[in-house]
């Protein structure tokens, strides 16, 4: 049941940017960000049982609220200027920076699998660069942009992984993440300000990916990966998570017919092949708490 639980997760966390890019196809960056992370927030607190706060009461949990919410605004931008399959692949960097961050903020030991896991990881991420066979859509300016827009979110990611393990610990997990979430919702609230947030034409097919991304996405995932953590371990947990990078280039293939050259396959395996090598590792605690986390939109 565990393992079936985090297999769940990885398959929503490589389904997020798909059904991302399907509901930009209606919705506005700014309101699906807002929607996703306040109606999150709502159902978080409401698992959190009576007498949660709203809002957080020490500064980590702050950091990590902001930091998640820049984490969305930066993802559902990017994902605008780059395809679902990409995204789900180069978003991986995350896996670098979320071992810098428990470095520098957590005092954690950087040993030699994890600078080979990195480094292969980063080689990965270099050769997406070759991935697409189109010479003018390398080129294309609105791509990169669109790429280095999604590293950045895995590393605005990182940083709320790393800053929610220096929050004190709560009763549950939920107790723990409303708070957070309430931050993060309040971060892209004021995006609603910008005029092309109020264009939104809607329609069948992004209002479902809409509905996908708020309740499978950012609801059922967490749900399902707190319920994961209470059956089995969380490293165990953390090598099947490596397993997002493939959900998410097989569904942008299936949903979105994104087309699935050679040299993508190929950048795939290798940053999958980084990521296993740091998350394979038998860390204690929270170093591997950190692994499992980094992976999610």
């Amino acid at each position: 049941m565990g393992i079936a639980l985090a297999l769940l997760t990885a398959a929503l966390w490589g389904l997020t940017p798909v059904a991302t890019k399907g509901a930009l196809g209606g919705y506005a960056p700014e309101v699906i960000g807002v929607l996703r992370l306040g109606v999150a927030a709502l159902i978080l607190r409401r698992l959190a049982g009576a007498g949660a706060p709203w809002l957080p009461r020490d500064r980590w949990s702050w950091i990590a609220g902001v930091a998640l919410g820049v984490d969305f605004i930066l993802y559902n931008y990017g994902l605008q200027w780059t395809s679902a399959s990409m995204s789900g692949l180069v978003i991986n960097v995350q896996t670098v920076s979320t071992i810098a961050f428990a470095v520098w903020l957590l005092g954690e030991r950087l040993n030699g699998r994890r600078v080979l896991g990195s480094c292969v990881t980063l080689i990965g991420v270099a050769s997406l660069r070759t991935a697409d066979t189109s010479l003018a859509d390398l080129t294309a300016p609105q791509h990169l942009l669109g790429n280095i827009m999604v590293m950045l979110a895995g590393i605005s990611w990182s940083l709320f992984a790393v800053a929610q393990r220096r929050a004190p610990r709560r009763p549950n997990l939920f107790r723990l993440l409303a708070p957070i979430f309430a931050v993060s919702a309040l971060t892209t609230a004021p995006l609603l300000l910008v005029p092309g947030a109020w264009h939104n034409p809607g329609g069948m097919v992004p209002t479902l990916m809409l509905l996908v991304l708020i309740v499978f996405c950012t609801i059922t995932v967490y749900v399902a990966y707190a319920r994961g953590q209470e059956l089995v371990d969380v490293s165990t947990l953390a090598v099947v998570l490596t397993t997002i990078p493939i959900f998410a280039v097989g569904l942008a293939w299936l949903v979105l017919a994104e087309p699935l050259s050679p040299r993508l396959v190929v950048a795939g395996v290798v940053i999958f092949a980084g990521v296993l090598v740091i998350a394979t590792e038998r860390p204690a605690g929270t170093t591997a708490e950190m692994a499992a986390l980094e992976h999610a939109p």
